[in-house]
Formats: structure tokens, sequence, C-alpha cells
């Protein structure tokens, strides 16, 4: 299988914290890390949007990220960056 990664992930049992729309959290272990993103489990299968935030209290990380691949109850997911947010559709409602 052809390696896609853009950073040489490291393995890690860090807990961490999903955040989404009004601060809903779910806990999840960060099982893998790299500069561009990381892998974490959740214990429950849980509907979460693309795009949400991953607390990683140990480090006193935030990072918004995107859901790249999500299996059973884990998820892959991308660090995001300045060109991701350029990419990011914004509605603007038309006033009359």
């Amino acid at each position: 299988m052809e390696e896609r990664r853009q950073s040489l992930r490291r393995r890690t049992l860090l807990g961490g914290k999903i955040e989404f729309l009004d601060r809903s959290t779910f806990e999840c272990v960060v099982r893998n890390l790299s500069e561009t993103g990381a892998r974490v489990r959740c214990d429950q299968q849980i509907a979460l949007p693309d795009v949400f935030s991953l607390v990683i209290g140990k480090l006193d990380e935030r990072r918004q990220v995107r859901a790249i691949w999500r299996r059973e109850n884990e998820i892959g997911l991308k660090f995001m960056t300045a060109a991701d947010y350029d990419n990011v559709l914004s509605f603007t409602p038309k006033l009359s």
C-alpha cells in the first residue's frame, strides 16, 4: 500500500476532546499524531460534522480539523490550514 501521509506520524495515547457547534464535547483518545493530522478513537460511534475542534489537554493544544476518513470508532483527521479555510464555502444572506 502506498503511503499518502505528508508527514511521519508517531504513536500516542493522549486523552482528547472533540468539540463542535455549541461546545458539544465527546471524549476521545489520540492514537497517533503528526504535524499535519491525527487519528482518534472514540468509545462510542458519534455523528460528527466534517469540521470540528480537537482539544489535547496534555499538550495544551486546540486545533481545527477536518475528518478525512471514518472507520467504526476511529477517525482520521487533517489539521486545517489557512488554505483549507479558503476552500470552505461561506453563505452570505442577501438582504432586501
